[in-house]
């Protein structure tokens, strides 16, 4: 990761929840940190300067939840995936949308009665 570029860090539900020392009883959510690396501690994660952390409940559903101290190491066993934005206003999800399979159906082998 690159020192002082913004990233917004997707973390894992359960990890989120002991991060921020939330309730593991709630329903399952999307997590991601938005903040600027500030370093690196080898084999272990990275620093983050954090703006602020997201929960995306559903949809058009989320929640901001401030950090103070706003300097932390988030482990990398946390970490789904990270994003380079440019600023955190850049940051959308839009879903997925299925696409039809274009693999053949596999061949079923016929038998032979003797």
């Amino acid at each position: 990761m690159r020192v002082d570029q913004k990233y917004a860090v997707w973390l894992r539900d359960d990890a989120a929840r002991a991060f921020l020392g939330l309730d593991t009883e709630q329903p399952q959510s999307r997590w991601v940190v938005l903040g600027e690396c500030t370093g690196e501690e080898g084999g272990v994660g990275f620093w983050l300067r954090i703006d602020h952390v997201e929960q995306w409940i559903a949809m058009g559903d989320t929640r901001k939840i401030a950090v103070s101290p706003p300097d932390c190491l988030i482990p990398w066993a946390y970490v789904i995936t990270i994003q380079a934005v440019g600023n955190f206003d850049e940051l959308k999800v839009a879903g997925f949308k299925p696409e039809p399979s274009t693999a053949a159906a596999p061949k079923r082998a016929s038998r032979r009665r003797s």
